[in-house]
């Protein structure tokens, strides 16, 4: 203690606090045969129920039963096949204090009484009582390097002085009782008590976890890159501060239509021409045109980049009788395509009829059409 108060005097005021039997194993008592104090039973067998956790009561409980009963079957089956006296783990540690109790040399005092020593240290062995000044005899009932230099200065074999609970036969007593298997649910003896219910638990949302929660001072994984305390960089501009989801590079407030024209102008400007304020197909617009197939007033189709003396001061909006030829997209008036009125009026009839906005019904059409010819004896005549 007063070492652990060398190094950090809060440790030894929280270690004061606590009865010694709670965590130090000087003063373990030795009925337990074991010098650890954890709770490694009950996190093995909540790793191992883990699979069954989220299932309701009863398939819970059926999901224990058969992985008990698969459990005690195999651990049987498997302590049967093996011929040594202790059991394998307890074999091996055995194994392991042989190799550490050859620099030790047993002096003999009394009838079963040894003093055992070394080049640093010295302890004293009763093989009588099974004891060792150092306790770990002790607490565990395993002989421990003192003890095993003794045993073989008294020509016996540290097998004899291990305690009875780490021998096969011990093991086989313990898992001989059989866990017996059951009948299907319809089978099952019905009585007068209620049916387990489920407690009514408020579910979080997300995904319930399936780890438990690691403390802050835990060590993590070694092998795993943390993302802890590490910049976010964008994949796209390489910027820190946002992700590829967040990143507005390229983003301008121009429409697609905006940015069409803005590449059609530069590109004009590049080449010396300027650039189109119409479509490639539409009509010319200063082609000379009669009178009678100029369009109506409600029709007048004149440019958006080129308007009259009378609309640059006041520019009103397009009329529902546009809204066939006008698109949201585009401020501009879509011009129609080329028809028979449009054409030169060199290549036309003069009309007798009034123009309806530029358009000819079918009848219309077929009525100034040429009449065809025939051949008659070699001479062309009109038939009508």
């Amino acid at each position: 203690m007063q070492y652990i108060k060398d190094l950090y005097e809060k440790t030894y005021e929280y270690l004061a606090n606590i009865a010694p039997e709670q965590w130090s194993r000087s003063h373990f008592t030795p009925r337990a045969l074991t010098d650890c104090l954890v709770n490694n039973l009950s996190e093995s067998f909540n790793s191992m129920i883990l699979k069954s956790r989220d299932k309701p009561i009863l398939a819970m409980l059926e999901w224990i039963r058969v992985r008990l009963m698969t459990r005690l079957y195999t651990k049987r089956e498997g302590i049967q096949k093996y011929a040594g006296k202790l059991c394998p783990s307890i074999q091996d540690k055995l194994e392991k204090l042989k190799e550490e109790s050859k620099p030790f040399s047993a002096t003999p005092a009394g009838s079963f009484l040894y003093e055992v020593a070394s080049q640093y240290k010295r302890h004293v062995v009763d093989l009588m009582k099974k004891t060792c000044s150092c306790r770990y005899w002790d607490l565990n009932g395993i002989p421990c390097k003192h003890a095993i230099t003794a045993i073989y200065t008294n020509i016996e074999t540290p097998e004899t002085y291990t305690h009875p609970c780490y021998y096969k036969e011990t093991y086989m007593e313990i898992y001989k009782e059989v866990l017996p298997p059951m009948p299907g649910q319809s089978e099952w003896a019905e009585t007068g008590q209620p049916a387990p219910v489920a407690p009514h638990i408020y579910k979080p949302p997300g995904r319930p976890p399936k780890q438990r929660k690691k403390a802050a001072d835990e060590p993590r994984n070694p092998y795993k890159a943390s993302r802890m305390n590490r910049p976010v960089r964008c994949g796209k501009c390489k910027k820190e501060g946002h992700n590829l989801r967040g990143c507005k590079a390229g983003i301008t407030g121009e429409t697609p239509w905006q940015r069409r024209q803005r590449l059609e102008r530069e590109k004009a400007a590049r080449g010396g021409v300027p650039a189109p304020s119409t479509r490639s197909g539409s009509a010319p617009q200063d082609a000379p045109q009669p009178p009678s197939q100029q369009p109506t007033q409600p029709y007048n189709m004149r440019s958006a980049t080129q308007p009259s003396s009378s609309q640059q001061g006041n520019q009103a909006r397009p009329s529902r009788m546009r809204a066939g030829w006008f698109s949201s997209s585009q401020p501009e008036f879509h011009t129609p395509r080329e028809t028979w009125d449009t054409l030169p009026s060199s290549s036309q009839p003069s009309p007798t009829y009034r123009s309806t906005g530029g358009v000819r019904s079918r009848g219309q059409l077929a009525a100034q059409r040429p009449s065809k010819l025939t051949l008659v004896g070699g001479k062309s005549k009109g038939k009508k």
